[in-house]
């Protein structure tokens, strides 16, 4: 089975003040592509970076290549992020969103949520 890494350009920007990038990061994937919004709610979550807002990524590049670390758990990342500073979503909305995949929020705070649908 062939390995994957994600090999991409980032720049977290915080909700209170300031910002972190990063060139040729590279971060193990388990499957053959991620989308943006995944591949940022897993760096914020794999980098433990608090206050994390906006996350831009560019010059991003799939490569085959062998894992560096052991499996990762993605099953309860976020696929889209919602800042509720930029965005006029009602709740009812932001669960809709919410129903299929996971959402991070980023409140008017600054705090970062993850908003999900509980699986009984």
């Amino acid at each position: 089975m062939t390995a994957y890494r994600v090999k991409f350009d980032f720049v977290a920007h915080f909700t209170n003040g300031g910002s972190l990038s990063g060139q040729d990061f590279r971060l193990d994937i388990p499957g053959s592509d991620i989308a943006d919004d995944a591949l940022a709610a897993y760096l914020v979550q794999d980098m433990r970076l608090l206050m994390a807002g906006r996350v831009n990524i560019t010059n991003k590049q799939i490569i085959a290549e062998p894992h560096k670390r052991g499996a990762i758990a993605t099953a309860g990342l976020p696929h889209s992020t919602v800042d509720l500073a930029a965005s006029s979503l009602s709740a009812a909305e932001l669960v809709a969103r919410a129903s299929n995949h996971p959402v991070r929020v980023i409140a008017a705070d600054g705090e970062s949520y993850v908003l999900s649908r509980l699986v009984d």
